[in-house]
């Protein structure tokens, strides 16, 4: 049986507060009518103590007074037990059965329900017959004190109204408030459940915490959390999804180009050795550099497709930037790009694949190449920074749109219309490879493109798709 949180939080409440206010109800009003029926007792035991010792004769009219001030009716007999005066005539005129008459005597208790009770004319009285002073009661020998039940009742209930009547209201605006206080809990464990749903389906939305700062602002920012972190593994899923087929096909493209563009080079150079050429022409030997860059490209494809593993090998950094730099050296003549190259004097040494990185920093450059356009400039910066070298890949351009910003580096995103999106892919493929990181920045016109490797050995041995 299912049973809602507003329903366990509000019945539990009313209850407790009904038989709270019930108890608390029920003691006042039994408190104050006792202590008001004390004094009604004390009272009439004060008249029934001056009739009873009184020297002057109990008259109809006397016992009348007395019935004002105490609210009880006195009968006055002789000792036949004929009336000979009453409070009330009518009362003094009803016959009263022998059997219902109490003994002589008064009970020492205060209550009324201690009192013997005698019916008279279908009404119930609490009773009692006390002996009079036979020298002035004029024939009068005993004085039954009839006190009428429903008095009693009447005056219980005078007590008892106001205090049931406050706890009442008392009763019905702690309902209320339970009401509104369990209604207000239940929206906002509603809303977190549909939120859950919502991630379910897979929308990662934030739901706003509210200003009650409380268990379930706790769990909100728990769920909000869950939600961030659920999104970001959807987003290494398809990341890793993406960057698996990238590798695969990447691979086997890369690896059949690569015999063709062998082939194709080792026929230059043979051509070459074969029939030398002129002075001053320089045709195939860019043809040459060329195809030795279009390798380095498909060098690093295959390095995205892990279908080489090579350890890492101590290599000059530095070095490795200046072959690159005359490698693309016709490239940025061809684009008119102004190419700016600061290297430390003293070696940099490092322990990585040499190859893979060589691939990322070419990709870096033609990146940057394209940035800057015709007139542009790219400046290549390489740092030592405690255990780590950081090459930076910086042009003057435009920078990348600001829609792609976020997904940068992810496989097949560009901004250009005839990328493909692979060469940052590749470029964060390798740093991820070697423990390092790629990131990039914009600062005072410049996009700069910072690769941090560390300088001890650290090739990540691992699968992509581990």
């Amino acid at each position: 049986m299912r049973r809602s949180i507003r329903r366990q939080i509000l019945v539990p409440l009313v209850v407790i507060q009904t038989i709270t206010v019930a108890a608390i109800t029920a003691a006042g009003v039994g408190l104050a009518a006792r202590r008001s029926e004390q004094q009604n007792v004390r009272r009439l035991d004060a008249v029934i103590d001056v009739l009873g010792r009184s020297h002057f004769p109990l008259t109809s009219g006397v016992l009348a007074r007395m019935h004002g001030l105490s609210g009880a009716h006195f009968l006055a007999r002789d000792a036949d037990g004929r009336t000979t005066a009453a409070s009330d005539p009518i009362l003094g005129g009803r016959p009263i059965p022998p059997a219902s008459i109490p003994a002589l005597g008064r009970p020492e208790s205060r209550s009324w329900l201690d009192w013997p009770k005698v019916t008279v004319g279908g009404r119930t009285y609490f009773g009692v017959l006390v002996p009079t002073s036979a020298s002035g009661s004029a024939g009068a020998s005993s004085l039954l004190v009839l006190y009428p039940e429903s008095s009693w009742r009447d005056a219980l209930w005078d007590f008892a109204r106001a205090p049931i009547a406050l706890g009442l209201v008392a009763l019905a605006m702690m309902v209320l408030a339970s009401r509104w206080f369990a209604d207000r809990i239940s929206r906002r464990v509603h809303r977190l459940r549909a939120q859950v749903a919502r991630i379910a389906e897979g929308e990662f939305s934030e739901l706003e915490l509210g200003t009650v700062e409380d268990e379930i602002q706790d769990l909100t920012r728990s769920v909000n959390l869950m939600s961030a972190q659920l999104q970001e593994m959807r987003r290494t899923i398809v990341r890793s999804e993406r960057t698996q087929l990238l590798a695969q096909l990447a691979a086997g493209f890369a690896h059949q180009l690569r015999n063709t563009l062998t082939g194709a080079r080792l026929g230059i150079q043979l051509h070459v050795k074969r029939c030398p050429a002129s002075a001053g022409d320089s045709s195939l030997g860019v043809a040459l550099r060329q195809l030795a860059l279009t390798e380095e490209q498909v060098q690093g494809l295959l390095t995205l497709g892990r279908l080489e593993r090579r350890p890492p090998r101590s290599c000059d950094v530095g070095e490795l930037i200046r072959d690159l730099g005359s490698l693309l050296e016709p490239t940025f003549q061809h684009a008119r790009v102004a190419l700016e190259s600061h290297l430390p004097d003293e070696p940099t040494t490092a322990e990585i694949d040499a190859p893979s990185v060589r691939a990322a920093v070419l990709n870096l450059a033609w990146n940057a190449i394209e940035a800057a356009g015709p007139g542009g400039a790219v400046q290549i910066h390489l740092l030592n920074e405690g255990e780590q070298t950081i090459i930076e890949v910086a042009d003057d351009g435009p920078g990348p749109p600001a829609a792609l910003a976020a997904a940068l580096f992810d496989p097949f995103v560009t901004g250009k219309p005839e990328g493909v999106g692979l060469g940052l892919a590749l470029a964060r493929h390798v740093a991820e490879a070697h423990r390092g990181e790629l990131d990039w920045s914009r600062r005072d016109g410049w996009t700069r493109f910072r690769l941090t490797l560390p300088r001890a050995p650290g090739l990540d041995a691992k699968e992509p798709s581990e």
